[in-house]
């Protein structure tokens, strides 16, 4: 199952069930258990928006099903970490990332993605996964936003966006260019005002030092 959601035309020549990579984060806080979308980056490391652990948290869970099913097999989380920059008193979406390593390994069917090096050649087809709370389920959705603008002092891409639901936040931004995909951003945030709906997602190329560092 795989809901589509469109800002304009869908892409084409796409291999839908390669967005496998793509992942539901069940986290429980005290009050309850809540969920976002995260991005495998190896086979054992998941990648996030820091605002989905930040605060209080009990347990983390990682699911790699077309839709989220808190029944289903599921992935412990052995660690996280929040990037050192991240600060929700003063941004909700500078640095929005978070590091999640995994205490066993995603199937080997997983797809991962390369990062893409350029942050200023955004030519090519944008698409944003998420596990948005659509139709009363978490169910993997592919949007395809249009390209903003690039906050090159925040390393923040602006999408014109207007589809962003709870439960998307930390999802993968991917380019399709000459055939290939290629992991651009993190799906953080929504701006609402005078310039209508659009979203701030952390480009990952600018913090690749961070996400590939030691563990702590």
């Amino acid at each position: 199952m795989f809901m589509i959601t469109t800002t304009t035309a869908v892409a084409q020549n796409v291999d839908w069930s390669n967005f496998n990579s793509s992942l539901v984060i069940e986290v429980t806080r005290p009050e309850g258990k809540f969920t976002c979308t995260g991005v495998a980056i190896k086979d054992d490391v998941v990648l996030t928006a820091a605002h989905c652990l930040d605060g209080k948290i009990l347990k983390v869970r990682i699911f790699n099903q077309s839709a989220y099913n808190p029944n289903a097999q599921s992935w412990d989380v052995e660690h996280f970490e929040l990037h050192p920059e991240y600060d929700k008193s003063s941004s909700n979406f500078k640095a929005d990332l978070a590091r999640i390593k995994l205490s066993s390994k995603l199937p080997e069917s997983t797809t991962i993605f390369p990062i893409m090096k350029n942050d200023t050649n955004f030519k090519g087809k944008l698409l944003r996964v998420g596990y948005g709370a659509r139709s009363q389920s978490n169910v993997r959705t592919l949007i395809t936003p249009l390209f903003k603008a690039i906050k090159t002092e925040d390393k923040v891409l602006e999408l014109d966006d207007m589809y962003s639901y709870s439960g998307d936040s930390g999802g993968p931004i991917f380019i399709q260019r000459d055939g290939q995909m290629y992991l651009v951003a993190i799906h953080s945030t929504l701006s609402y005002g005078p310039e209508g709906k659009f979203s701030y997602n952390p480009l990952v190329s600018s913090r690749k030092d961070w996400i590939f560092a030691n563990w702590n």
